[in-house]
């Protein structure tokens, strides 16, 4: 049966899906619904290079070497081990008296066990070869992790890792030097399981069973034929046999929130959101053979492209006007005859990688013999001079009018005969004069303090703690952590907890950016991200009010990150405040100790 249009109740907003789907899931659902014409026809590229700072094309990566994935721990791609030694005849009899073992174990058969930190840019690029040598050994050992405490990382360096990872074998000096916000960058590996953890057709089959996934708020089901998309949405629940069925009808499958459902993907996010100090964001696309999902159009994040299953052929244009280059919203669907020539077409295959900033014209097909699944991490969105400028200069404004009578004064009796649109062209004196006080005023007085960027910076820094996801917490976290305590009762029914914190006990913050310290509507505010929901912004933004005597407490802590500190070393004035406060912390799970604390 041919599926029924989509309803008004399945184009209602979804708060599990991320800002950049909530902003395009109305967008051409059942036309082409072009609205990039308001302004007349736009012009066709005819050059690559018609923007400054526009994009060019740029030849694809080779990844020959191996990269370790800081997220499962062990290496992605083969990895030769260290040959082993033929054993002697004579040293057979001593195995049975149970004689140490050789160096040489350090490197196990199993996959390595390594800290998301604890890698060196060295290592990743250098080709393991054999070696007996107990020197190699060691270093590689080293490398591993097997030397360094975990809880001892840095979250930011755990991300950029992560980063790392993602697009290597570009270092991270190098993208952000040549392809961040201007070029796209794509990785060729010839690895096809280097993604196959994260995500695959079986853990989608397994997401749709286990969970309540619904049809518009968590899975869109579209086409793009004949140059118009169209959402397919049914009501209700998304069951497996439904969506195969839109999908084996030759329907694009999107998945707004798979890291709500999959742990891997959800610590990928959660990791990399602490290097970009912004909400990093997943969407999932499983595409059958010869087909397109979505028009072309452009996006308002960074968006890296991971090539999970499958082959898919990628065109990449630049943006028809300039004013679209790095992009603020989202655009409509375009015209296939208003792009012009493609400044890249590459096909990502199994294991590549594709990087484009916002504001890049882009759209993807499967071709006959493939179906394509990738996973969009997005970034970047609404993290601009723009945006800070917007909560700047409210603030600079409101404190220029309450300290400075001038500002406050009545504007001219003539100034609506003198200024607007019918009298722009005038050359009165009168004019002038209104013209040049305005002018004077705004250099006098809109110049922001370092106090009022600083308060900008820390509304940005709230509305990350709020569209955030919670940490991941791992293993050798949880045993110094809230997570991991456990109460019990005595004898008489009295509760005992598993914890105590003195000013001997070392803390530090659980992650770099965990909490934000906020002058908020004139109160000292503690805004924290540990508490909320799987879903985009499911809940109000947390937040803990302090008094003024603590805030040096706070600060103490964010400053000495990633270092632990003792309690006793808090700035409070008594022992037992100082344990409050930590403690207090501690229950909310901003906390962390250096030492298990059972």
């Amino acid at each position: 049966a041919a599926p029924a249009p989509a309803t008004a109740t399945q184009r209602r907003q979804s708060l599990a899906a991320r800002p950049t789907d909530r902003k395009r899931r109305l967008q051409a659902e059942d036309a082409n619904n072009n609205n990039n014409n308001d302004d007349g026809p736009t012009p066709r590229i005819q050059q690559r290079l018609t923007l400054a700072g526009g994009l060019v094309h740029t030849a694809p990566v080779e990844d020959e070497g191996p990269a370790y994935c800081p997220l499962v721990r062990k290496t992605v791609a083969s990895c030769p081990l260290p040959a082993k030694e033929k054993p002697k005849p004579k040293e057979k009899p001593k195995a049975k008296n149970k004689v140490l073992v050789t160096p040489r174990v350090l490197v196990k058969q199993e996959p390595k066990e390594q800290d998301e930190d604890d890698e060196t840019e060295d290592d990743e690029d250098e080709e393991p070869q054999p070696s007996t040598s107990k020197a190699v050994v060691r270093k590689r050992s080293s490398s591993a992790g097997e030397t360094k405490e975990p809880h001892k990382s840095n979250s930011i360096e755990v991300g950029r890792r992560l980063l790392l990872w993602v697009i290597h074998p570009v270092q991270v000096e190098e993208f952000f030097g040549k392809f961040w916000e201007k070029n796209a960058c794509h990785v060729k590996r010839k690895k096809p399981q280097y993604f196959s953890e994260l995500i695959s057709f079986k853990m989608i089959d397994e997401m749709l069973i286990r969970h309540n996934l619904e049809f518009t708020t968590n899975i869109d089901v579209t086409s793009y034929t004949g140059g118009k998309r169209v959402t397919l949405n049914p009501e209700g629940r998304a069951m497996p046999p439904s969506v195969w069925g839109y999908y084996g009808d030759g329907c694009s499958i999107r998945i707004l929130n798979p890291s709500t459902y999959l742990a891997g993907l959800r610590q990928v996010c959660s990791m990399m959101q602490e290097y970009f100090h912004c909400l990093v964001g997943a969407n999932v696309y499983l595409t059958p053979p010869n087909s397109q999902g979505f028009a072309p159009h452009y996006d308002d994040i960074e968006a890296f492209v991971l090539q999970v299953e499958g082959k898919k052929r990628w065109r990449l244009y630049m943006p028809p006007k300039s004013s679209d280059v790095l992009a603020r919203v989202s655009s409509g669907n375009y015209d296939q005859d208003q792009l012009g020539v493609p400044i890249l077409e590459e096909v990502l295959e199994a294991g590549d990688v594709l990087y484009f900033p916002r504001g890049t014209v882009h759209q993807a097909l499967t071709e006959n013999s493939q179906h394509s699944l990738h996973i969009t991490l997005s970034v970047y969105q609404q993290q601009s001079y723009a945006n800070l400028l917007e909560q700047l200069m409210p603030m600079v404004l409101k404190k220029a009018a309450k300290e400075n009578h001038s500002v406050r004064k009545g504007l001219p009796l003539t100034t609506f005969q003198e200024l607007g649109l019918a009298h722009s062209s005038s050359k009165a004196p009168s004019r002038e004069r209104i013209v040049m006080e305005i002018r004077r005023m705004v250099e006098k007085y809109l110049i922001p303090s370092e106090s009022e960027i600083d308060a900008a910076v820390d509304q940005l820094a709230k509305k990350f703690q709020h569209e955030a996801l919670p940490p991941t917490i791992l293993p050798d976290e949880m045993v110094r952590t809230v997570f991991g305590s456990r109460s019990r009762t005595d004898a008489k029914g009295q509760c005992v907890k598993d914890y105590e914190l003195t000013d001997a006990t070392s803390v530090r913050l659980l992650r770099a950016n965990v909490l934000r310290l906020v002058d908020d509507e004139g109160s000292l505010r503690v805004f924290f991200y540990v508490d909320n929901a799987l879903e985009y912004c499911k809940y109000e933004p947390n937040f803990m009010e302090i008094e003024a005597s603590e805030a040096a407490a706070v600060k103490m802590l964010i400053k000495a990150y990633p270092l632990y500190l003792k309690v006793g070393q808090l700035p409070l004035r008594t022992a037992d405040r100082r344990v409050d406060v930590a403690t207090a912390l501690w229950e909310r799970g901003l906390l962390m100790t250096e030492q298990p604390f059972k």
